[in-house]
């Protein structure tokens, strides 16, 4: 039993629920929502509250070599840690004269998010650095301007950002003398990419035109398609990148003197792609990186970015009476 629920004996008076109208939200969108409270025997309280905020943290381990006063070198290590309080407001639903009565009570709420918020995100400690953007609505009661321990609930938000810029056609391409060996010249082979949009949401898939102009004398022997995903994150003045293909496909090459004009699908993950999105300590972002394979010679490489948004929300229709 914590502090406060000792010293004003709270602990199974009653229960705290949260919920809200939405599975996710967009920056800027608007959050409805209740607070249920059942309360089994009376309460004393100020206030019944909720508590909206966002927040962002970052932290890793770095080690080093120093010289110290006497010439020697000893391994240091660094522990780089850095906060950012993205907002936090509280709402207050109900003042309480005196005492809460037994009984079940419903307070709906409303709250705006602001606008050019940052996506959730959480690089579950990949490459030894913790990356974690979270959102979360708290219930409590307010005695005195302290929150109980004891009696409140927490729900965790998922929100998305507000993808910038308006939704475009994503090109690429690039013509590239052949050299075998790096020295032989072999002809020239063009590559040209594109999809009909730079902006996808989970479960989408984006089509990729692919377009080979093979007129060289070696054959490419396969086209690689991967999905790479780039998180840069800072702490404390220093900041690390991190680069991960998250998902690839291979498609069939051009053999020497052919063309190739066609359509192919480039599916993304299902599950654990987290979306593009940029806070003031972590930014994460993606492209498809496109690499025609030609054996002794250096790779045609051509990259096209590719934003991730929130899922689309499919509305559930009732079964007519």
């Amino acid at each position: 039993m914590g502090f406060l629920g000792q010293h004003f004996g709270l602990q199974g008076k009653g229960t705290l629920r949260v919920s809200v109208d939405k599975p996710h939200y967009i920056s800027g969108e608007l959050i409805t929502g209740s607070l249920q409270v059942d309360v089994l025997e009376p309460i004393d309280c100020n206030e019944i509250i909720v508590i909206v905020k966002g927040k962002e943290k970052v932290s890793w381990t770095e080690h080093e070599s120093r010289t110290d006063d006497h010439g020697h070198e000893k391994a240091v290590e660094l522990k780089l840690s850095e906060r950012h309080k993205i907002f936090n407001q509280k709402l207050v639903l109900f003042n309480v004269e005196h005492h809460i009565s037994p009984g079940q009570y419903v307070y709906p709420f409303q709250y705006q998010l602001p606008k050019g918020l940052p996506g959730c995100y959480d690089n579950e400690g990949e490459s030894a650095i913790k990356a974690k953007i979270e959102y979360s609505i708290k219930g409590a009661l307010d005695i005195d301007g302290t929150f109980t321990r004891d009696l409140k609930a927490r729900k965790k938000l998922t929100v998305y950002a507000q993808l910038a810029g308006a939704v475009a056609p994503s090109v690429a391409e690039r013509a590239e003398m052949v050299r075998f060996c790096c020295c032989l010249r072999q002809g020239s082979c063009s590559l040209r990419v594109a999809m009909d949009k730079n902006m996808y949401g989970p479960g989408e898939i984006p089509m990729i035109q692919r377009d080979i102009l093979n007129q060289s004398s070696q054959n490419v022997t396969s086209m690689r398609c991967e999905l790479v995903r780039t998180v840069a994150v800072r702490a404390d003045g220093q900041s690390r990148t991190l680069t991960k293909v998250i998902c690839g496909a291979i498609f069939p090459g051009v053999p020497a003197g052919q063309q190739l004009s066609e359509l192919q699908p480039f599916r993304l993950p299902d599950h654990g792609l987290y979306p593009s999105t940029r806070s003031q300590l972590i930014s994460c972002s993606y492209c498809i990186e496109v690499t025609c394979d030609i054996p002794w010679c250096p790779d045609v490489d051509l990259f096209l970015p590719i934003a991730l948004g929130a899922p689309m929300l499919v509305p559930v229709l009732s079964d007519p009476a």
